[in-house]
């Protein structure tokens, strides 16, 4: 136990990595209440620790070559690991560790599709070191505490998620389950609250939900590491029928999405994830896993 008390000592290992020497200092003179809102209002703290990687008194890393976490897992990792120990904000990192476990996506997977560079840049790349997306992990830790509803909407549309769960691959033509199967079963509902009736409508409503690669992407080794893969919606390879569920998808009691435009076909997916995100039961099996 730290010099801080046992409460305060539980509150930063559940929300945060435990206590280092600069959180008990920190945290010293605060009362519960204080911290919490220290903790939650983490925006007022700098998110600096990417710059005090390879400082002397923090942390070690280390890396075959060049430190780059944006193009090699191996490094990725390392600067994940190193960002829940030295961060200044405990609680947006255990939120995003959170995220990643409840949208687990498996690096294998990218790298086998997509070659190792574009895999760990699918995962790992902060916005504005090279072109392209942010990856996964930045995405949970900028939604960390935000509306779950617009995280779900941002994780159907990341380059990650299409390549793990194939909704690249989601056309009219042949409908992708994948993706519609685990937004109910793992991301929001739960098992016991959707049947495969809707597992199939739910494929149709995100046909045309794809990826596009930047001029210059490839999927080996010799690529540019500037190139990407992004998402796009291909508004021809919608599916534009009615699609009808066995709960409500509006706030009317209507369990079914109408017939669209291909143009506006995009809007299925929106209305579908918004009726996810205010189910009962997503509130339900998201507190429970919160607590």
């Amino acid at each position: 136990m730290s010099q801080l008390g046992p409460d305060l000592d539980h509150l930063l290992r559940r929300a945060g990595f435990g206590a280092s020497p600069d959180d008990v200092e920190t945290f010293r003179d605060m009362s519960f209440a204080e911290a919490v809102a220290h903790l939650v209002d983490y925006e007022g703290r700098p998110d600096d620790v990417d710059e005090r990687i390879g400082w002397p008194d923090h942390a070690r890393v280390s890396t075959r070559d060049l430190f780059a976490p944006d193009i090699d897992i191996n490094d990725a990792r390392q600067r994940w690991m190193f960002r829940m120990v030295h961060t200044r904000r405990p609680l947006q990192e255990k939120m995003a560790l959170f995220w990643h476990n409840h949208f687990a996506t498996a690096y294998s997977k990218l790298a086998t599709e997509s070659g190792t560079i574009q895999g760990a840049k699918m995962l790992a790349h902060k916005p504005g070191v090279l072109r392209g997306p942010q990856g996964q992990l930045e995405l949970l830790r900028k939604y960390a505490l935000g509306n779950f509803r617009n995280l779900l909407v941002e994780v159907a549309r990341d380059p990650a998620m299409l390549v793990w769960l194939d909704g690249k691959d989601n056309t009219k033509a042949r409908p992708q389950e994948n993706f519609g199967r685990e937004v109910m079963e793992l991301f929001s509902l739960g098992v016991g609250h959707y049947t495969e009736s809707d597992v199939y409508a739910a494929a149709r409503v995100f046909t045309g939900w794809n990826l596009q690669g930047s001029v210059d992407y490839r999927s080996d080794e010799y690529g540019d590491v500037n190139a990407y893969r992004e998402f796009v919606f291909n508004a021809a390879q919608h599916d534009t029928g009615e699609k009808t569920f066995t709960f409500p998808i509006y706030s009317n009691g209507n369990r079914t999405i109408p017939s669209r435009s291909e143009s506006d076909g995009m809007q299925d997916g929106i209305d579908f994830i918004t009726a996810l995100a205010v189910h009962p039961e997503t509130a339900r099996r998201l507190a429970r896993k919160f607590w």
